[in-house]
Formats: structure tokens, C-alpha cells, sequence
């Protein structure tokens, strides 16, 4: 089917109509890829063949070749590549229109491109038709195909630049005749091309010559940027200050000695020559090179030294016009520095100092403290690449880059460049013994003099105005906080805060007419970032705005900008993780089946689950030495169930504090065990209707018993625990009569509980209990202001009475 469609499509071009059906032809190919089988390009390909040696159809087979070099398969470029540089060095060679030796270039270089992936088709390029090429693109010089004949000259130069090696000296005197052009794209291909130059040639043994050439091209380049500042800032520098200066420099035309040319061909060339450092110091290089920072850091200083601040009480027409060319040579010397930190990385932190002064005192000097609102501020652009330059350094350093110390700096040029201006109105009264005007005019004047232009309800406002700088801002804000967030003082989080939750809460109430800039989604988004990222960044004495940031987050999907509501919806979602984690927290309910249980530490095992307690309590006649089962403690498990309440001592001399515990049904049926029979071995406590209020149990020195007293006139019932001499009712004497008839190795089980008849008032100070062998331990303690005796309270307070493994004393 692709055959056939190709096929047609190429017919159509035969047809009256052709010409005009080029581009859509064009455009169908490439959408359905009708190209990359053999069979569908084969016609296609002598079509082009046949069209490139006639003189009228030579643009129609160029634009057509275009496409297929783009899709065609790898045996078919094998077969009619090299065909296909041979017609196009013959194109340009001929006296064809100038598009047609445009087009011709561009072609030329995608060919070249895919020639050098290729090795049959590379070592027939290289050996017969690279040389000749270069020579037919730079005589192109003074037409004006030259452009395009310098990007395909950069196309040979970089994949084939050992052919190139002979024609080096020409190429450099072609680009440094070129180094004072201000066409935007020219003056690009320049400062692309230029770094190639140091890899044209043979690289010797192990690259040694294209690390030597590279070196001597960076020390021309340096070389030629000083002399430049030397012309520029020749009456504003001190001389204190030294600078390593190479000694090597490119062969550039003569500068102008009379201005303003002058000043226009230095800040071109500063411009151009700064673009190739950048280049050589960030391209690939076939070579292992030593970038030489200290010279570079050197110029970069001296370039940034000089600002408008210091040109600005000059009257002088040189300082005049150096002062409006500042700011772009600036932004061409940050250029450098951004190129030279992504390609040191951490090697540039001995030098942090130097880069961080450098960018704050760009920042410093570009402030303008006076703005009209709805605006451009002055010094945008150099404002907006210094905070550029500022994130990158913050993200390839981190912590290391030292920007830790100019924090609060940093901070209020971004409050500055970041907060909306407020629109005012000033009023001018008249100066004191100025001419007072005629009576008549008094007369007509009526109300207050506000301007030279008086009252007007109508101003030029810009919706967009300083929105690169200020997303540029906020992008370093929030690179602060994720990088030095920690460290820094609390109170540089909480202007933070303060700064960015009500402008957003402003921003959201009035969503049809923010305020400027932020009317540009890019900006908002911007602040939602640095919203997320005060949340994020955790500070030990500083709280995140967590709570408020949901409400803000949740609102913010409803922004009309899809960009900004997407990320608000998945802010949102980051935040919906921090307040509800995926893992249980510790301060999560304890539930009784997964309370682990804890025993002496001479004991065997341990009971796994409450289950096991009750099936191990009901064994009478099965014994252990020596083991103690702990049952989990009741009010860590009504805290699941939600029925357990503080409430106050009755007395605090002889009673202890007690948690009252609400009756519940289902829990009590849970505890209460109907089947089980009483026997030495359990303490029911499913009540007695012979208990009364006030009972006391004389336990001796070792279990407290707990009962639930059963009445129908009273709710509850209190368990008090008395001293050892103290009297004993009738039913204690018989409790404690039947505990002493209990083997010695049998295990008694507490259980805390209540009974589903009434409730059960629980001791929950913590009591010393006296055993058979003279050792206290602790009863279950959640008395409030407590000190934490040792690191197991908490884990305590979740644990039933401590049973001994021995029967009381009868003493």
C-alpha cells in the first residue's frame, strides 16, 4: 500500500499542476513514511536523479531528496549516496539561482551527516569529494548563499575533519572575518563552527595533537576577548586588579577608532567571541582536553567588574554608549559561566566563592528600585540570566556552591523581582514662591493638581510584563529551599511562607484579573512549585505549611491553564501521601490481635495472640515452670474500640487514679467467657451479685484482682488495692483461701474487663507489689505528668498486671 501511494504521489508531480503540488506531496511522505522501504523509494530515487541534471526541474529534485535522505533505508543511501554528493558538488559549482544553491547546502549537509554513519560510504567521501567541497562552500563568502554554505562547511568539519585539515588556515580567516557580523544566524553557525576548528587535521598518537590544538585555540580565543575589554573599558579600571592574560590572540580585523562604531563592533565581537568560548568549553571534543578555569574565571571577573553603576556619572559619549551595551555583553559573559559549571561540575566548588559573588553582584546592580506598575523593568534580560545561571549552579553543587550564605540576599531579590506592584497615584502640591496663575485660570482649575498630565482613567498596562524574571526567581527560590532548606535560619522559611500562601490565596479569589505578572501561567506555576517545595523541605525548627497547602493545591485544579491545574492535581496528590502514609504511624491505634505480648526474661515463649492467653488460662492441668503470660492491656485496647475515658481520682492518699470504662455490648461479650468454670487457674470477672461497692482484696504480694460488681442500684463499681494489715472481708479471705490452693507451677491469667451488666472503674496508678522473692515490679501506669522512669512507659502502659509465677504468702 505504501508502494502504491508513493507511486502515485510522485505522478501527480508529472501533471501540469506539479509545482504546486510539491509541498503537499512533501508533507503526505513524510506523515505516512512512504520512504523507508527499498521498493517505494526506487522510483522515487530516479526521479531525483533525473531531475537534479536538468537545470528547470533541479529545486523540485532537491527538496525531493531532502525527503528521502530523511527516510530511506540504510542499503538504499549505501547504494546512491555517494551519487548523490557527486550531484550536489556539481549544483554548486554551477551559476544556479541563489535559493537553488541554498537549497543545494542544506542538502548537502544531511548528506554529509548520514555519509560518515556508514563506513563504505565514508572512505569515498572522505578520500575524493570532502576537499573539493570545502573549497566550493567558502567561495560562497560574499554571496548571499553563504549561510547556508557555512552550515554545510560545519557539517564536513565535524564529521569529516581530517580531510578538513588542509583547508584549516582558510576556514579561520573566513570565521574570524565574520566575528563582527550581528546577523543572528550567521553569528551563530560562527560560533558553532569556530571550536571545530582545533580538530581539523590528524589527532597523532592517543589525540595529543588535537588536545594541543584545542589548548592553543582556547589561550586565541581569551586572548582576544581581554583585548577586547582592553579597547572597552580602557578609562574604567582601576589597575589594582591583575588578571592572567594569554599572550595568544585571533587574527580579527582592526576596531574603529571613532564612535559609536567603535562601541558597536566591540560589543559585537565581545558578543561573538564570548559564543565560541562557550561552544569550546561545552561541545565533544575526540580528545581528553584541560579546561583552563582559573583563566576563565579571571576574564569573567574583569568582565563583570565594570557595571553601569560605575559608568553612570560619566558624561562622556565612550561611557554613554558602553553603558547601553553592557547589559548584552553581561548576559554573553554569564553565557560562559553557565557552559564552564555544566561542564566542571563539583571541580568548580574550590572556586565557589568567586562564582557566587559574581552572580550576586550581577543581581545587585541590575535593581531597579523604582518601577512603573504593568511595565518592563530595566535590566530584565541580564536580571533573568543571572537567576538562570543561579539555579543551574544551586543544581550542580547543591549545598557545596555556598549560596547557604547569601540566602537572605538571594531571598529579598526574589521578593523584589516577585511581588506585584501596587498601582499608586501621587499628588504634587505647588512649590512655595513659584508664579501663582491668573484669577480666570483659578477659576477653571477646580480640584487638586495630581501630574503634568492630570487625571486619566487610562494607562498602558502589559499583562505580561517581567514574567521571565519573575519565573525566573521563583525557580531559585525553590531551588534554595530543596538544596540548603535544612541548614538555613528558620526565619528565611517563614518569609517564605509568608509570601508566597497569601499571594496565591490573592491570586485564586480573583482568578479572572491576577495581578501582574502572574496573569502568565508560567508564574503561577512557578509559585505553586515553591509551595510544594515549603512543604518538602523539612526544617527542624520551622513547620511546613502542610494544611494549608492542601486547601490551596485543591483549589488551584480549577486554574483555567491546563498546565497549572495538571500540577496542582499532582502537588495534591503529594501532599495526600505526606497526611495519609502508606505504612501505619506510631501513634496509630494498637489493635489486641497484633499487640505483642512480653514476658520475664527467664521464660520460654511467649503467647502470640490474646486467642492464645485465653486457650493456655483454661488448661488446668497443664503446667510450666517458670512462665508468665501477660495479657494486653485493656485500655490500649478499647483506644481501638473507642470507649475509654480519663476520668479523676477519688481520693489521692488511698486510692489510686482509675480509667473509667463506658459499657459496651460487644466488646464485654468478647471478654466475657460463659463456658469457662471457675478453678484455680482463671479469675473469672464476669461479676457477682454478692459484691458490694468498697470490697478490698487481700492479694498478698502478688495479683491484684479486679472484679465487676453487678448491681441493679448502682452503674459502677470501684476496685481499690489496700496495704497487706489492712482488715479482709468474709469473700476475700475465701478468694484468697482458694488462690493458696493453686499448684505452684500453674499459670494464673488476669484478664482486664468488664462485664456487659455494668461498668468496672480500672486502677491505673502505677503499684509497687511486693513478691515472694522480694523483687517489686511495676503495675500498669497511665497516671498523667509522670516522669518516664526508663524507655519501656510507653510499651508498659499497653500491658496487663504482672502475674506472679508463685502463690502469695500467707503472710
Amino acid at each position: 500500500m505504501a508502494a502504491h501511494m508513493a507511486s502515485v504521489l510522485l505522478t501527480s508531480l508529472s501533471e501540469k499542476e506539479g509545482k504546486t503540488l510539491l509541498s503537499w506531496t512533501i508533507e503526505a511522505a513524510n506523515e505516512h513514511q512512504l520512504l523507508q522501504s527499498e521498493q517505494s523509494a526506487q522510483d522515487w530515487v530516479s526521479h531525483i536523479n533525473t531531475s537534479l541534471g536538468a537545470a528547470k526541474t533541479r529545486l523540485e529534485g532537491l527538496c525531493l531528496l531532502g525527503t528521502v535522505v530523511r527516510q530511506c533505508s540504510a542499503d538504499t543511501f549505501i547504494q546512491h549516496g555517494t551519487t548523490w554528493i557527486r550531484l550536489l558538488a556539481q549544483v554548486l559549482q554551477a551559476y544556479d539561482s541563489p535559493l537553488t544553491l541554498q537549497m543545494a547546502s542544506h542538502v548537502l549537509a544531511a548528506v554529509v551527516q548520514q555519509a560518515a554513519q556508514y563506513p563504505e560510504v565514508a572512505r569515498e567521501v572522505a578520500s575524493t569529494h570532502v576537499p573539493a567541497l570545502v573549497q566550493s562552500l567558502l567561495g560562497a563568502q560574499d554571496h548571499q548563499w553563504f549561510p547556508a554554505a557555512l552550515e554545510a562547511l560545519h557539517s564536513c568539519m565535524k564529521n569529516f575533519p581530517g580531510p578538513c585539515g588542509p583547508s584549516k588556515g582558510k576556514v579561520e580567516s573566513v570565521l574570524c572575518g565574520l566575528m563582527d557580523t550581528n546577523q543572528p544566524r550567521l553569528s551563530l553557525l560562527v560560533q558553532q563552527t569556530c571550536p571545530l576548528l582545533a580538530g581539523c587535521g590528524g589527532g597523532g598518537a592517543g589525540g595529543v595533537k588535537y588536545a594541543e590544538a584545542w589548548a592553543h585555540l582556547c589561550d586565541q580565543v581569551l586572548g582576544s576577548l581581554h583585548q577586547v575589554l582592553d579597547h572597552a573599558y580602557q578609562d574604567m579600571e582601576t589597575g589594582l586588579q591583575t588578571y592572567n592574560t594569554p599572550q595568544a590572540s585571533l587574527h580579527l580585523p582592526t576596531v574603529p577608532e571613532s564612535d559609536p562604531a567603535r562601541t558597536f563592533v566591540l560589543s559585537t565581537r565581545f558578543h561573538n567571541l564570548c559564543g565560541c568560548l562557550q561552544q569550546l568549553v561545552s561541545q565533544e571534543f575526540p580528545s581528553v582536553v584541560r579546561i583552563p578555569t582559573p583563566d576563565i574565571l579571571s576574564f569573567l571577573c574583569r568582565a563583570l567588574g565594570v557595571n553601569a553603576k560605575m559608568l553612570f556619572g560619566k558624561a562622556s559619549m565612550e561611557h554613554v554608549l558602553l553603558m547601553s551595551a553592557l547589559p548584552k555583553m553581561h548576559c554573553s559573559a554569564l553565557s560562559i559561566l553557565e557552559a564552564l559549571i555544566i561542564s566542571c561540575r563539583s571541580y568548580l566548588v574550590p572556586h565557589a566563592s568567586i562564582i557566587s559573588q559574581l552572580l550576586i553582584q550581577t543581581l545587585g546592580w541590575t535593581t531597579s528600585e523604582e518601577g512603573v506598575p504593568g511595565r518592563q523593568r530595566p535590566h530584565s534580560t541580564l536580571r533573568s540570566r543571572a537567576y538562570t545561571v543561579l539555579t543551574v549552579w544551586l543544581n550542580v553543587c547543591g549545598a557545596a556552591g555556598g549560596v547557604d550564605s547569601h540566602a537572605d540576599i538571594i531571598l529579598q531579590h526574589v521578593l523584589t523581582d516577585t511581588t506585584p506592584q501596587a498601582d499608586t497615584t501621587k499628588l504634587k502640591a505647588s512649590r512655595p514662591g513659584s508664579q501663582e496663575p491668573p484669577r480666570r485660570q483659578k477659576k477653571k482649575q477646580r480640584g487638586v493638581d495630581v501630574s503634568d498630565q492630570g487625571l486619566s482613567g487610562h494607562r498602558k498596562v502589559d499583562s505580561q510584563a517581567n514574567s521571565d524574571v519573575c519565573s525566573a526567581a521563583l525557580g531559585v527560590l525553590k531551588t534554595v529551599l530543596e538544596v540548603v532548606g535544612p541548614i538555613i535560619k528558620p526565619s528565611f522559611h517563614k518569609e517564605v511562607q509568608e509570601f508566597v500562601i497569601p499571594l496565591l490565596l490573592k491570586i485564586q479569589q480573583n482568578q479572572s484579573d491576577p495581578p501582574i505578572p502572574y496573569s502568565c501561567a508560567k508564574c503561577r506555576k512557578g509559585l505553586y512549585q515553591l509551595l510544594l517545595a515549603a512543604v518538602l523541605v523539612l526544617h527542624p525548627r520551622w513547620p511546613p505549611p502542610t494544611q494549608c497547602a492542601v486547601k490551596i493545591f485543591s483549589v488551584g485544579q480549577q486554574d483555567y491553564d491546563l498546565q497549572v491545574s495538571s500540577y496542582c492535581r499532582e502537588a495534591l496528590l503529594t501532599c495526600m501521601s505526606i497526611i495519609h502514609p502508606r505504612a501505619p504511624t506510631l501513634q496509630s491505634p494498637v489493635i489486641i490481635s497484633d499487640t505483642p505480648t512480653i514476658s520475664k526474661p527467664s521464660t520460654n515463649h511467649q503467647a502470640p495472640s490474646f486467642q492464645v492467653l485465653r486457650s493456655n488460662a483454661t488448661q488446668k492441668n497443664d503446667s510450666t515452670n517458670g512462665n508468665l503470660f501477660t495479657a494486653p492491656s485493656f485500655k490500649a485496647a478499647s483506644q481501638s474500640e473507642g470507649m475509654v475515658k480519663d476520668c479523676p481520682s477519688q481520693s489521692e492518699s488511698t486510692s489510686p487514679k482509675s480509667i473509667q470504662m463506658e459499657r459496651s455490648g460487644t466488646f464485654s461479650e468478647k471478654l466475657t467467657r460463659e463456658e469457662d468454670k471457675a478453678g484455680p487457674s482463671v479469675i473469672r470477672l464476669d461479676g457477682s451479685s454478692n459484691s458490694s461497692e468498697g470490697e478490698e482484696s487481700s492479694s498478698g504480694d502478688s495479683v491484684e484482682l479486679l472484679e465487676d460488681i453487678q448491681s441493679s442500684k448502682q452503674d459502677s463499681s470501684t476496685l481499690e488495692t489496700r496495704d497487706l494489715n489492712d482488715g479482709v472481708s468474709n469473700t476475700e479471705k475465701k478468694l484468697a483461701t482458694d488462690m493458696e490452693t493453686v499448684p505452684e507451677n500453674e499459670d494464673v491469667v488476669l484478664i482486664q474487663g468488664c462485664t456487659s451488666a455494668g461498668r468496672a472503674v480500672v486502677p491505673a496508678d502505677t503499684t509497687d507489689i511486693p513478691t515472694a522473692g522480694g523483687v517489686k515490679r511495676k503495675h500498669e501506669s497511665d497516671v498523667e505528668g509522670e516522669e518516664d522512669d526508663s524507655q519501656d512507659t510507653d510499651i508498659q502502659a499497653m500491658l496487663a498486671s504482672f502475674v506472679p509465677d508463685s502463690t502469695p504468702d500467707e503472710n
